[in-house]
């Protein structure tokens, strides 16, 4: 017998120890209801389980960031359901006016109202808000730096458009030897030549200047020795070019002596556009004129599309010779019609935006095409090409060509705009759990000149003087449409059927986002469903199973006690060999 070890005392303490061990285990899963507390409950599980929770946690809020974007959605539609009313309203009240029965004061009226309901919509897009955020008046425009390369213009008629012009820009070439033009407007020159181009039509590159009068166009010629042989030259080729056209045949005449060449409207009606003229410059860039469909009087045709298009200013025409200056263009870029064209960086990622993009790497390529300049028509004609409803966007020796192609649309009113790309209101909804799991939205600007029911006083279609507010003050800065007159009131119903269109297409775009986010809501709540019962499977305790366990440690842990007592009763023994 031995004392100083008492050994099956040990086993005994150690045995109870892991019992007591594995019961306050128990209790501890059995009070918190988890089968994992702490990681050495299971190391690998621990990892997987909080993984699990960061997503369930994430998705759980991504359903309430798509709650958050229709509440946001919701603001901006119910703004635009308003607008939709107005311009309900102004086309009823223009088409009203467009009736024979309205003296000049009933259109007066009408015209009061018509310009008090723009200011509305004016203000419904400069006030409309979520969480101080402005939704529909976009988030202002990008604008060039340095020199601008492009030129403002319409390509077509926007009050009663009949007719179609085809237009080329030059872009960063130097003029070739020879007379050039220079259009000067709205204090503004562009240098130009210009070439007819109806069917069959012959060339006509000489250099002249228009001045426009009531009922007809004359082209004056700069002094020079040949003036007289080149007004000739080009009466020739304007009457080539009216007679090829069996629409325009008879609607036009060309007469002049001298170096003078005049344009009349046979039957005595008005060209669009205010007076202007054209001198002779240094630097070009060239825009060809011709008609397709019915040229019609009071219609603006090829003869004096200088006044629709509207030309603003062309400067410094080889800016674009300088990768320095191709690097100024990156988010910026210009508008066809309602379209955008915006210039971004491939090696930046993917283009983003709500535009067409055009790389501007592929401008930057060296060795690639002749010149910079050649290389941006380039990348801008391949990046556009008939994507722009229409129009058509081609590069030829250099020149960008936009090219209308479509003619005898009454309203159809296609526009060649410079200055940067007008950006909407772009925001992204976080709708998963991850990074990259995101839905974008844009809103355009849903106010009046956006939507193309007010102008520059004095324009055709718009009252002479500035009619309309921003809506939140008293300045009036913008010009209504005219119902005044019984003409113009009727052109005046397409244009706000236009406007029509674009808020109902907008409107449209923001219910199928409602619609997407209330779906993806669904499915949200669907996958963290799910997960939550992986995790579950994976962190949480099964009670009966966990209570048998108690049990039973329990139990050996009493059994433990009992046993331990009885060991230590038996080195006492050795005490009995003493008596």
């Amino acid at each position: 017998m031995i004392i100083n070890h008492n050994v099956p005392a040990l086993n005994t303490h150690r045995q109870l120890s892991i019992n007591t061990g594995n019961t306050n285990k128990n209790i501890e899963k059995l009070s918190s209801g988890l089968r994992i507390n702490r990681a050495g409950d299971d190391a690998a599980g621990l990892a997987i389980s909080e993984k699990m929770r960061g997503q369930i946690r994430g998705l759980d809020q991504a359903s309430r960031n798509a709650q958050d974007g229709i509440s946001l959605i919701q603001t901006a539609e119910g703004a635009l359901n308003e607008t939709h009313s107005i311009l309900q309203r102004q086309r009823e009240i223009a088409n009203q006016s467009a009736n024979g029965t309205n003296t000049d004061s009933d259109r007066q009226a009408l015209q009061d109202e018509m310009n008090a309901l723009t200011s509305e919509i004016n203000r419904i897009g400069n006030t409309t808000e979520f969480n101080t955020q402005k939704l529909l008046q976009g988030d202002g425009k990008a604008n060039l730096e340095g020199a601008k390369l492009f030129a403002d213009g319409k390509l077509a008629n926007g009050a009663t458009n009949k007719t179609q012009v085809t237009q080329t820009t030059t872009i960063g070439t130097a003029a070739a030897d020879g007379d050039t033009l220079k259009f000067t407007l709205n204090g503004q020159d562009l240098t130009v030549g210009f070439t007819t181009s109806g069917s069959n039509g012959a060339a006509a590159n000489d250099g002249k200047a228009y001045d426009v009068t009531s009922n007809s166009a004359k082209v004056a010629r700069a002094a020079t020795a040949d003036a007289d042989a080149n007004a000739t030259s080009l009466r020739e080729a304007l009457t080539s070019m009216i007679n090829a056209n069996d629409q325009l045949k008879g609607q036009y005449t060309v007469t002049g002596t001298g170096a003078d060449v005049i344009v009349t409207a046979v039957a005595g009606g008005k060209f669009d556009g205010a007076d202007g003229n054209i001198a002779v410059a240094a630097k070009t860039g060239t825009i060809a004129f011709g008609t397709t469909g019915t040229a019609a009087v009071g219609t603006t045709t090829a003869v004096n599309a200088s006044k629709t298009l509207d030309f603003s200013s062309l400067e410094n025409t080889d800016a674009a010779t300088t990768n320095a200056n191709l690097q100024k263009l990156v988010g910026t870029g210009f508008t066809i019609g309602n379209q955008q064209v915006e210039f971004y960086k491939a090696s930046e990622g993917a283009y983003k935006g709500t535009g067409i993009g055009v790389a501007i790497d592929t401008a930057l390529e060296n060795g690639t095409y002749t010149t910079k300049a050649d290389s941006l028509t380039k990348a801008i004609a391949d990046a556009v090409g008939s994507k722009i409803e229409g129009v058509t966007l081609t590069n030829n020796a250099n020149n960008l060509v936009i090219t209308a192609t479509k003619g005898g649309v009454e309203g159809n009113n296609i526009e060649y705009k410079d200055g940067g790309v007008q950006k909407a209101f772009e925001t992204s909804f976080q709708i998963g759990a991850n990074t990259g799991q995101s839905m974008s939205l844009s809103i355009n600007d849903m106010r009046s000149k956006a939507l193309g029911i007010t102008g520059k006083a004095g324009d055709a279609g718009f009252t002479k003087d500035n009619t309309v507010t921003d809506g939140t003050n008293d300045v009036k800065g913008e010009a209504a449409l005219n119902i005044s007159t019984k003409e113009g009131a009727a052109a005046a119903i397409a244009v706000l059927d236009k406007a029509t269109a674009l808020v109902s297409s907008e409107r449209s775009k923001l219910g199928a986002t409602q619609n997407r986010l209330e779906h993806t809501i669904n499915n949200l709540g669907t996958a963290s469903e799910n997960l939550t019962a992986a995790e579950s499977r994976i962190r949480d305790v099964d009670m009966a199973k966990e209570m048998m366990q108690q049990t039973k440690n329990n139990i050996l842990a009493q059994a433990a006690q009992a046993m331990l007592a009885q060991a230590n009763q038996q080195p006492q023994g050795v005490l009995q060999l003493l008596r």
